[in-house]
């Protein structure tokens, strides 16, 4: 019974303090024709904006639009999906998940 109670305590406190993660998509007005389709992402904030919303500084560092732009709770940035030359993402949902789901896996200490 201990034991059952403590893989459940452990569960619950990893589940607490497990990380927030935003997937953020830009695009452009003039290529919103090509917006990808996030509504099946789980466990991530997913939010919208256009280029033209952005500072300065993010506009001139995005190359090619649509981009989805994943963060950690701390903001940084941790993986990034670009437009190829067709101006469209090619990853597919399940590389999106995935990679939310390695940012939010809990990491080991090191025993160093």
């Amino acid at each position: 019974m201990k034991k059952l109670l403590c893989a459940i305590f452990v569960l619950v406190a990893s589940f607490v303090y497990s990380q927030d993660v935003t997937v953020l998509q830009i695009n452009a007005e003039w290529n919103k024709r090509n917006n990808y389709d996030l509504s099946n992402i789980t466990g991530a904030t997913v939010k919208f904006s256009y280029l033209k919303d952005q500072p300065k500084e993010v506009q001139n560092s995005i190359m090619a639009v649509p981009v989805i732009v994943i963060m950690d709770k701390t903001g940084r940035v941790r993986m990034q999906f670009v437009a190829d030359i067709s101006l469209k993402i090619k990853a597919t949902n399940m590389e999106i998940q995935y990679a939310i789901d390695n940012i939010k896996r809990p990491r080991r200490a090191s025993s160093n």
